[in-house]
Parts: C-alpha cells; sequence; structure tokens
C-alpha cells in the first residue's frame, strides 16, 4: 500500500470516527430555534392565561400553531438540516430520524390539543399537557443522541428534561406552569443546541 493510500485510509477513519461522534448530535442550529420560538410561545400563552391577552381557545391556538408555522418556516429557510445527507454513520442517520420523529410528533400533538380545546371549548383544560409531555420527547431525543454519540453530557440533558416532566406537572393549573416550561425550553433545547453548534465549529 503506497503512503498516499494510506493517508486516505486513515482520513477516511478519521472521518469515520468523528462523524460517529459529533454526528449524532449535531442538529444543533434546529435545536436552538425551536427552543427560543416554543419559549416564546409559551411565554405568550402565560400572557393570555394571567389576562394580558384575550383569554381564548383562538388566541391559544394561534400561539401554539403560529410558533410551528415560523419553527417550520425557519427550517426551510435555513435548511438546518441541510449536512444531515452528508452524514454516512448509521448513528448520525438514527438520532436525526429520532429527532425528525420528535418534531413530528410534537406538531401533531399539539394539533390534537388544538382539536380537543375547540371541541371543549376550553384550551387551558388541555393546555397544562403540553409542558410534561414535549420534555419527555426531547429527553428521548437526547438519551439516544447521548447512547450513540456516548457523551456524558448529553445523557445528563435527557434526565434533566425527563426529572423536569413530573415536576413541571406540579404546577399544572397554574398559569406559571407556562414559565417555567419557557425556562425548560432554554436550559434543554436552546443551551444545548448552542453547545453542539459550538461543538460541530471545533
Amino acid at each position: 500500500m503506497s503512503d498516499h493510500s494510506l493517508h486516505d485510509e486513515l482520513a477516511y477513519l478519521k472521518g469515520l470516527a468523528e462523524d460517529g461522534a459529533i454526528g449524532p448530535v449535531r442538529n444543533g442550529a434546529s435545536l436552538v430555534t425551536a427552543g427560543l420560538v416554543y419559549a416564546v410561545a409559551a411565554i405568550a400563552q402565560y400572557g393570555a392565561a394571567v389576562g394580558l391577552l384575550p383569554r381564548t381557545s383562538l388566541v391559544s391556538a394561534i400561539i401554539w400553531f403560529g410558533a410551528t408555522v415560523i419553527f417550520a418556516a425557519l427550517s426551510m429557510m435555513f435548511r438546518f438540516n441541510r449536512g444531515e445527507g452528508r452524514t454516512k454513520s448509521v448513528g448520525a442517520r438514527a438520532s436525526a430520524a429520532t429527532w425528525s420523529g420528535i418534531g413530528i410528533a410534537i406538531m401533531v400533538f399539539i394539533l390534537t390539543l388544538i382539536v380537543i380545546a375547540n371541541v371543549l371549548k376550553d384550551f387551558a383544560a388541555v393546555s397544562f399537557l403540553i409542558a410534561p409531555v414535549v420534555l419527555i420527547l426531547y429527553g428521548i431525543g437526547w438519551w439516544v443522541g447521548g447512547a450513540i454519540a456516548d457523551r456524558r453530557w448529553v445523557k445528563m440533558t435527557a434526565f434533566g428534561s425527563f426529572l423536569a416532566a413530573p415536576l413541571i406537572t406540579l404546577l399544572a393549573g397554574r398559569p406559571e406552569q407556562l414559565l417555567a416550561y419557557a425556562v425548560c425550553l432554554i436550559l434543554f433545547t436552546t443551551v444545548p443546541g448552542v453547545i453542539l453548534m459550538r461543538t460541530t465549529k471545533v
């Protein structure tokens, strides 16, 4: 084997190793955006709950559906997942598929709650489910990514998200749950997303 061929083989193996370590959890920009957009939505919903905005099912539907539309539009505009097609490792593809599935599940879940709220004519009764369910889904995403990439801090993020889910239900029925949810989104989505963006640039 020539020195050039050996160099190419080593470069290829290094690329696979780096892809396996970073690839499974590299969608940082998408997570940062999701955390910020839905944190703002949670704060807006809090405003509706305390009377700063009209407390109607229509306003709540506009807040959450609007946040989903904004996130989807930003995702397409900035093509957050444009690098995933070049990812070669099975782990990276599995993690990307997991996060995509979680995103779809959250959108369908929120749309389902909107339908239920319109049937019951009361969004407040079902809105308290948003925070714990979303935190559990994010915990699953972080756990899968952490297990594949073998990164302890990612797994700790998953534990934090899982722990926050039952704790935040203690505030169910109170507007303050929405503020706590906004904080959790920043802690378990935006901040880790920023870390991932910095990691992939190293």
